[in-house]
């Protein structure tokens, strides 16, 4: 049946629902609601101060306003009684949608008004209802009505929210009329039993028609369930498939020798969380399959002396590594660095980056592409087509969420099936790390060194600036160096947010015309950025004006204050970068996070950075509060795109499924036996372009 068809729906509504994904009956079917609205008798209104609901009956009375500024009253009864609801504007247009007479069902909101008993009621939507029809009656019978997202394009068709629940009763009821078998089961029986689930017909008609409350909760966890499951899945899969894959390298030549000298050189103590993780790299790489695992680390933990020493493991077996970085200011840092540590090893080290002279970068491409250069540290310019290595072994990906798939996979394609260690110091939530990264093996360093004196964060409004900058004078005067941060370049009219550029010329010029100040941010040339963050690291500089470009990598010790203007515009996580950018020497660092027209849930936030500096409890709030999709700064597409999953709350759920799906796919990777023949069924009706279905078709 064509969904036009449908009643309610018509060709213009058919339109509007093919664009939001809806082009059959069946896609219904996951069209999950977001709210439920509760019905009631008109005497229990009393009963529901401050509260959406539900009011059905027969209109018994219209009294039209007297003037402009007054609402229609309609008096409807059911056999409890009557209320009044009073609707605002368009009197002669609603006018003319109610009759004496007629049934409807109203959803109104409910409130006591102030210094009085007096209830207020107040409108918000409205469809009309025939009980003797079929339909209208089946619709009429559930205590929850369920409310669903309503797209700007639906809103156009003159569309609401509860012609929209009706709509789609009337899709369900005309689906399992034609076949009440219609909305097949995904998950075998022995899944039902084991977990507690109920049946995927069940569980659909129940959270968009439920008789209970606690219907809507039995029947999100099943489904909820299944998009895990099947996620899960998926990431088993390619788990498997890259171990099936053609063998990868063994580093097995010994590296005692190797180990000894590198803790002689570094400048420090390894951590204990450092040495465990460096030892379950090595065991990988002592391995023939090829290593695919995510480093983790809060701000300042260590990670990239661990990648350092697996690099040269791998040197030590005769193979070149490359080290990817998403700016040129990171891959500058790291070059920097790690050549100043490895000096005392003659290690070749080359730094590969976009704005380099063409007849220097030459000399490099020819360096790297006969072995000279072992270890080259670069930004996307690592996979450009020119660039050839001689026997790439080993790959480090910093800030690996900030690169897609394809610029991983293009990076790893230039080397012999080269081992991979992606690295992030955005501490993932556990519920996160198992959808995102679960076909990876995963690495925490967990452990901050011991000489870490913890940043003192503070909240501050617009108003306090003066403050701020007495301050930040006071600091100066101790010899030490100041970051301020804002969060765009060129000034917003649109956004009405600070802008560097324009601060910059302010703070310069007239408020800090007595000391040095710099600025950096996206736009400028690398040579440019280069010259200002060495003035910077050379105390020529006391403060750096920047946008979030420095966010992760810069090491700048003697830099103690970090100056975050319009901080209720950032995410917790990117804070939490920023933030680590200070507190990296012997002295008390600090962060001051500036915010105007906080709201409760914007304060709520920038308080769980005022009383933590653990990376890993503020991305668990941040994902809590802005959600997964949205956990990296930008919205994720595909698998995280749940309908029912709230990973929040459904740590168990996903530790259930993930275990089901891999135990599963150990077993019988094919999905060939009797028992997996729902599962593999689903999977193929559900992800026909998955690039996995080589491994099972």
């Amino acid at each position: 049946m064509d969904i036009k068809f449908l009643k309610g729906v018509g060709e213009k509504r058919a339109e509007a629902f093919e664009k939001i994904g809806i082009k059959s009956l069946d896609d219904f079917i996951n069209f999950i609601p977001r709210a439920y609205l509760k019905k009631i008798p008109v005497r229990q209104i009393p009963q529901n101060l401050s509260e959406n609901t539900l009011v059905s009956g027969e209109i018994i009375d219209i009294r039209f306003p007297r003037k402009d500024n007054q609402p229609l009253e309609v008096t409807l009864y059911d056999k409890s009684g009557s209320v009044e609801i009073p609707i605002f504007g368009a009197s002669e247009f609603r006018s003319k949608q109610f009759r004496l007479k007629e049934n409807f069902l109203f959803w109104i909101k409910i409130d006591k008004e102030n210094f009085s008993s007096k209830l207020k009621i107040s409108y918000r939507d409205h469809i009309k209802i025939n009980p003797s029809d079929a339909l209208d009656a089946g619709f009429l019978k559930y205590s929850y009505i369920p409310i669903y997202e309503l797209s700007g394009i639906l809103k156009k068709t003159w569309i609401k929210p509860l012609l929209l629940s009706k709509i789609v009763f009337n899709a369900f009821s005309t689906l399992i009329k034609s076949d009440p078998e219609y909305i097949k089961e995904t998950l075998p029986d022995e899944f039902l039993k084991e977990y507690g689930l109920i049946s995927k017909k069940e569980a659909v008609l129940r959270i968009n028609f439920p008789v209970e409350f606690s219907d809507i909760e039995t029947a999100r966890k099943r489904l909820a369930f299944e998009e895990l499951f099947y996620l899960e899945l998926i990431l088993a899969l390619k788990k498997k498939s890259t171990e099936n894959e053609k063998k990868g390298i063994t580093f097995n030549r010994n590296v005692a020798d190797l180990t000894n000298e590198f803790k002689s050189i570094l400048p420090f103590k390894l951590t204990s969380a450092q040495i465990r993780v460096m030892n379950e790299i090595y065991k990988d790489m002592r391995s023939d399959k090829c290593m695919n695992r995510l480093l983790q680390g809060d701000v300042g933990s260590g990670k990239t002396i661990v990648a350092v020493f697996s690099i040269l493991v791998a040197r030590e077996n005769g193979y070149q590594s490359a080290f990817m970085c998403p700016t040129e200011i990171l891959a500058e840092q790291h070059y920097r660095n790690i050549s100043e540590l490895l000096k005392p090893l003659g290690v070749n080290i080359t730094l590969l980056v976009g704005a380099q002279k063409k007849k220097h970068r030459e000399e490099i491409l020819n360096d790297i592409r006969s072995g000279k250069s072992e270890i080259i540290i670069g930004t996307h310019a690592l996979i450009q087509e020119k660039v050839e290595f001689k026997n790439l072994g080993f790959v480090v990906i910093d800030e690996q969420h900030k690169f897609g798939v394809m610029q991983r996979a293009k990076l790893k394609e230039k080397g012999l099936n080269p081992d991979v260690l992606v690295m992030t110091a955005t501490p993932i939530p556990r519920t996160l790390s198992m959808t995102y990264y679960g076909d990876l093996d995963v690495s925490v360093i967990d452990e901050l060194p011991a000489n870490r004196i913890p940043v003192i964060t503070a909240l501050r409004k617009d108003t306090d600036k003066q403050k701020i900058y007495d301050f930040i004078r006071s600091q100066i005067k101790k010899g030490r160096q100041i970051y301020i941060i804002y969060p765009i370049i060129d000034e917003s009219e649109k956004l009405d947010l600070k802008s560097a550029e324009e601060n910059y010329l302010l703070l310069k010029n007239n408020i800090f015309r007595e000391y040095k100040v710099g600025m950096v941010h996206g736009r400028i040339l690398w040579y440019e950025k280069d010259e200002v963050m060495e003035d910077f690291k050379n105390k020529k500089l006391n403060i750096l004006v920047s946008t979030t470009v420095i966010e992760v990598g810069i090491d700048i010790p003697n830099a103690t204050v970090m100056i975050i203007e319009e901080a209720q515009r950032f995410g917790l996580s990117q804070l939490h970068q920023l933030r680590g950018r200070v507190g990296r020497g012997a002295e008390q660092s600090y962060c001051i996070l500036v915010a105007k027209n906080l709201d409760e849930v914007s304060a709520k936030r920038l308080n769980i950075l005022c009383e933590t500096n653990d990376g890993f409890k503020i991305a668990e709030a941040d994902m809590e509060i802005r959600g997964p999709g949205e956990f990296f700064g930008i919205r994720q597409s595909g698998a995280l795109n749940f309908s029912c999953t709230d990973l929040s709350k459904d740590k168990q759920i996903l530790e259930t499924a993930r275990n089901a799906a891999f135990r599963i796919i150990e077993e019988d990777f094919q999905l060939r036996k009797p028992e997996h023949i729902i599962i593999k069924n689903a999977f193929l009706k559900n992800f026909r372009n998955s690039l996995y279905l080589m491994e099972i078709a």
